[in-house]
């Protein structure tokens, strides 16, 4: 039986035209767009172990948070004053 992808990251397009979004399924139309999309964690096996995300599409997680309430202190990159916090 052949193997069976979906769309784990982004979506697929040619040129303008979007071929698959995230959660649909998806079969390459060749053995190395197999190769590419799978390493590069675009696609993945049904069944499969989804790659960890690079840094770069981690997504940061919603607000709620406790940290970075108060005011910043300190010298700023090129000799600026510290910075305002987010409140």
């Amino acid at each position: 039986m052949a193997k069976q992808y979906v769309v784990a990251r982004g979506q697929i397009e040619k040129g303008k035209e979007v071929l698959a979004k995230r959660g649909d399924a998806y079969k390459p139309k060749s053995a190395a767009e197999e190769k590419r999309l799978v390493e590069a964690g675009v696609i993945i096996e049904v069944g499969g172990k989804v790659k960890a995300a690079k840094p770069a599409d981690a997504v940061p997680p919603a607000g709620g948070g406790e940290g970075n309430q108060g005011a910043g202190s300190g010298e700023g990159a090129g000799g600026g004053e510290g910075g305002q916090g987010n409140a």
